[in-house]
């Protein structure tokens, strides 16, 4: 008997701490500004130890050279604050960029020799 109320303890705890971190969670918002030389046509992140591109984030179909948009990192990715960028322009090419720290930007400017420069933070 004390076993089970023991383990339904814990099970209850562990349920509690993992509801914990996933509401401490928050979208990311910031703004890119297209210094590629090239029209853009999709953003995609993920979290740096990740594999996998996420969704497109970038709101219009198209991301002209020179213009600046609000992207919006959304709270699945959980507590993480470094990313992965990836964009593509219209025909097809991409160029990826590694470690944003999406958690104190404000703004980031992109170039197209795949580097990148916070120009606002938090």
């Amino acid at each position: 008997m004390k076993k089970n109320f023991l383990f339904a303890v814990i099970v209850i705890a562990m349920i509690s701490l993992f509801s914990a971190n996933k509401s401490n969670a928050q979208a990311l918002t910031y703004d890119v500004v297209n210094n590629t030389g090239f029209t853009l046509v999709d953003i995609f992140v993920t979290p740096a130890e990740s594999n996998n591109w996420g969704n497109d984030i970038l709101p219009n179909s198209l991301f002209e050279n020179g213009a600046t948009v609000t992207v919006t990192i959304p709270a699945d990715y959980g507590t993480t604050c470094m990313f992965d960028m990836k964009i593509t322009d219209e025909a097809g090419n991409y160029v990826t960029f590694s470690n944003i720290d999406a958690c104190k930007l404000i703004k980031l400017q992109i170039n197209g020799d795949g580097t990148f420069q916070y120009l606002a933070t938090k």
